[in-house]
């Protein structure tokens, strides 16, 4: 997931002919990292499960918490608010503060928006605020075309988790069902690559990754079943951010 984010981060920089610090793409990976694990396992803390925890991923987390710390320094101050804006969705998101038995994952049919707004603002966000001059214009197209991306690429996930999901999450696939929800994805991609050709449509690089891209979830989101393995998702699926990013760069150069 982090390498994903990532990769989202370079596009961004890529499509607004942009060049920031290695030190934000390492606080952009590093951040990512520490959030995952602390949405995965924090719920293990609170239930007094910290033994289910294995050393090495506590290190990690522990580690990877700390340099992006350190590193929250060297942002520039819009940087840092978008940074703290992604913050605070995630302890709401992960962290049951004003309800003790619940955070805003499990408040009906927040989780899909919650996680798309925390991965735009440092995909979009922090690469965008840490250049010297801030461009509100491609802020609102790229968090259009990513924002898509992003909230299609769940709906797999939870195509996958229908059956073990909590019927008060009111998931997409949950109100729509399986066929509605592809449905409503296939239409986002298509909406997605139409805005990208129109507003783009002198960056031919960027059009021709972002249809290949769009093209490759819109069958991962037709092959989505309660039946896929984990690895379906968790790799696959989160993978494609990454060809995204590889394709953009190789088509830019080669």
């Amino acid at each position: 997931m982090a390498l994903a984010v990532v990769s989202l981060s370079l596009i961004t920089l890529n499509v607004g002919l942009l060049d920031v610090s290695k030190k934000v793409l390492i606080f952009i990976f590093f951040s990512t990292l520490f959030v995952y694990n602390f949405i995965k396992f924090f719920p293990l803390v609170i239930e007094g499960k910290r033994k289910k925890i294995p050393i090495s991923i506590s290190l990690l987390s522990v580690s990877a918490g700390l340099t992006s710390f350190l590193l929250y320094f060297y942002l520039s101050l819009l940087a840092q608010i978008f940074v703290l804006l992604g913050a605070t969705l995630v302890i709401f998101y992960g962290i049951p503060i004003f309800n003790k038995s619940s955070n805003w994952r499990n408040k009906k049919g927040w989780k899909i928006y919650l996680v798309v707004l925390s991965w735009l603002f440092l995909s979009v966000g922090v690469p965008l605020a840490s250049n010297s001059i801030f461009q509100p214009t491609l802020f609102l197209k790229l968090t259009f075309i990513q924002g898509i991306f992003v909230f299609v690429a769940i709906l797999p996930f939870e195509i996958r988790d229908l059956l073990s999901d909590d019927l008060r999450l009111s998931t997409i696939p949950q109100k729509f069902g399986i066929s509605t929800t592809k449905k409503i994805g296939y239409l986002l991609l298509i909406i997605g690559f139409l805005f990208t050709f129109f507003q783009f449509y002198n960056q031919i690089p960027w059009i021709i990754s972002t249809g290949f891209s769009f093209l490759i979830l819109a069958f991962m989101l037709y092959w989505s079943s309660t039946k896929k393995s984990y690895y379906y998702t968790a790799f696959y699926v989160e993978g494609i951010p990454i060809i995204w990013c590889l394709s953009l760069y190789l088509i830019t150069y080669f």
